[in-house]
């Protein structure tokens, strides 16, 4: 039995999580991915609002909103049927209590923008300007709450190395800086018309790719330049996969601990009053996720677990969680409606999936009472006020906060001799220079701040050029005692973990095709392996190699129940 599954269910056995759910809570409101238009909404709102408090209605790609919308040179809009669709949608919904709807646009991977022409143009940062400036406009008129950007779909011309940058008259750090210009100028034509919209971003990270970083990062300081009162969101997707409990609630908070270290102090002030993680999840997962690892089971199992995520996203997430099927999941199907309003048959593939299930689990509303998670709650609401630091947070999740790093070492498999295997064995020393794989490399401190536990080794080193390679992690374990402790580690291609000498894990080897990170599709955590966590310090090391492609790998100590110790410190001494 996989350790997760088995971890799961020891909890439910001992009656503390899921048996201990109230039902009827507030919480955060819960939003739907996504809708369009449809006459159903006018006639079932008031059955809407039992388990959705909004919708994201998506218009798609932004270009041409304001032809699309408001029309060109005193012409009529182009999508004149839509608005007037919308609009009376939207009167019935609020007036129901389903207020809670953003308007929605992506970025096209098709799309002019990002490239060289696009970042570096006045002329097309005044048209970015124009088009979400109606955006927010139409928004306003409309009644939406307010308006959601995916920014996902552009994501390969995010990386600074992509072909289409040749950097001919122009620097990396131009890019950057226009990246970020063009994302403060956005969302200040949305705030400009529409001054009290929330803004949601998707997929809901801001730490990545360097030219999608730098635009997101630029909204965010366009809201706290002016401290928008609606705050900029994370639409997290992460949570798409039935994660194990622990890695849930950290997700709540994964991008809070290392804001400071992305933007100025004001703008990271701003965030902490106003803005928030909202955590997506996937009920139709199983059925639409198209990995062929991901396990089938029967849909009630599949319920049961995703009611336990729920009831952890819903208690400790601020603002907002979400919702997102390829499928819609806000109607069930009878040959009724689908005369009446043209809504066809989800095809569901298992014949025991039933969506009225989970609009029973939204009506439910569940929450935490009491779990074993509630030393860690307790630590989350202390670092919402201000009372630890995002290293102490990663501690409470039993993972490294911060890391010391050597790299770009060379991959032990492929360039041996310029792997630095030595370094491990030696006092961490910052001055001193070890063979890399590209020249010398000394160790330096990253603050990886996140307590999922996840190290996204591609992105310490920035996106570029890490095919081929490895790099050294090293942090120091406090206990206050000898204790029988659990390492849990996912992978992204290879990992050798140790304490001390002890190797603990060793997964260096991996497949010509490489390895990916996520178990079976669904979890981060793919082994759990016994040890004895001495009292006192303990060198705790990582060695993580990449074949090429994605680079990731993730950490985290705990109890024999799978929860972390609480009185274990991760330190770089």
């Amino acid at each position: 039995m996989n350790f997760l599954r088995s971890s799961i269910l020891l909890i439910v056995a001992a009656g503390l999580l899921l048996a201990a759910t109230v039902h009827g809570g507030t919480g955060p409101a819960t939003i739907c991915y996504s809708a369009q238009p449809n006459a159903y909404f006018n006639d079932h709102a008031a059955g809407i609002k039992k388990f959705y408090d909004g919708f994201f209605f998506t218009i798609g790609s932004w270009e041409d909103c304001a032809q699309r919308f408001i029309g060109d040179k005193g012409t009529e809009p182009k999508d004149k049927t839509w608005l007037e669709t919308a609009r009376t949608n939207l009167a019935a919904l609020r007036q129901a209590g389903v207020a809670e709807n953003f308007l929605t646009v992506y970025f096209s991977d098709s799309g002019e923008w990002p490239s060289p022409t696009t970042l570096l143009s006045e002329s097309y940062t005044r048209k970015m300007t124009a088009e979400f400036s109606a955006i927010g406009k139409v928004a306003k008129e409309l009644g939406f709450r307010g308006v959601c950007v995916d920014v996902e779909y552009a994501y390969v011309r995010y990386s600074i190395d992509h072909k289409i940058y040749t950097y001919t008259n122009y620097t990396v750090g131009d890019l950057l800086a226009a990246a970020h210009e063009q994302g403060y100028a956005c969302a200040a034509a949305i705030l400009d018309a529409f001054p009290d919209a929330p803004i949601i971003l998707l997929p809901g990270t801001l730490r990545g790719r360097k030219i999608g970083e730098a635009f997101q990062l630029g909204m965010l300081k366009a809201m706290a330049d002016r401290d928008a009162p609606g705050g900029l969101h994370l639409g997290v997707e992460y949570t798409y996969c039935l994660h194990d409990p622990v890695t849930a609630l950290a997700t709540t908070r994964f991008e809070d601990p290392d804001i400071p270290n992305l933007t100025d102090a004001r703008t990271a002030g701003y965030w902490r009053r106003r803005c928030t993680v909202a955590p997506g999840v996937w009920p139709t997962h199983m059925i639409e996720t198209g990995g062929k690892d991901y396990p089938l089971q029967p849909w009630q199992q599949e319920m049961a677990e995703l009611r336990q995520q729920m009831a952890i996203l819903r208690t400790a997430a601020k603002r907002y969680v979400w919702s997102f099927s390829g499928l819609p999941s806000w109607y069930v199907h009878t040959p009724e409606l689908e005369k009446q309003y043209g809504l066809t048959k989800q095809d569901l593939k298992q014949p025991d999936i039933d969506l009225r299930d989970w609009h029973q689990l939204l009506t439910d509303k569940p929450e935490l009472k009491s779990s074993p998670l509630q030393p860690m709650l307790n630590q989350v609401r202390r670092f919402d006020r201000g009372r630890i630091s995002g290293e102490e947070l990663s501690d409470a999740f039993g993972t490294p906060g911060r890391w010391w790093v050597l790299g770009l070492v060379g991959n032990p498999h492929t360039q041996p001799q310029f792997a630095a295997m030595e370094a491990l064995q030696q006092p961490i020393n910052p001055r001193t220079a070890y063979n890399g794989r590209d020249g010398a490399v000394r160790w330096f401190a990253h603050d990886n701040l996140d307590p999922r536990g996840v190290t996204s080794c591609i992105g310490v080193f920035d996106y570029r050029n890490t095919d081929n390679s490895a790099a050294h992690f090293v942090s120091f374990v406090r206990s206050p005692s000898e204790r029988r402790a659990f390492l849990h580690t996912g992978w992204d291609d290879g990992i050798l973990i140790k304490l001390g000498d002890q190797v603990i894990f060793d997964a260096s080897d991996y497949p010509p095709r490489g390895k990916g990170m996520l178990y079976r599709d669904k979890h981060q955590f793919e082994k759990r392996v016994s040890f004895t966590l001495p009292k006192g310090r303990s060198q705790l090391s990582v060695t993580s190699l990449n074949s090429h492609g994605g680079w990731v790998f993730a950490l985290r100590i705990t109890d024999e129940n799978d929860i972390p110790f609480q009185d274990v410190r991760f330190r770089l001494e």
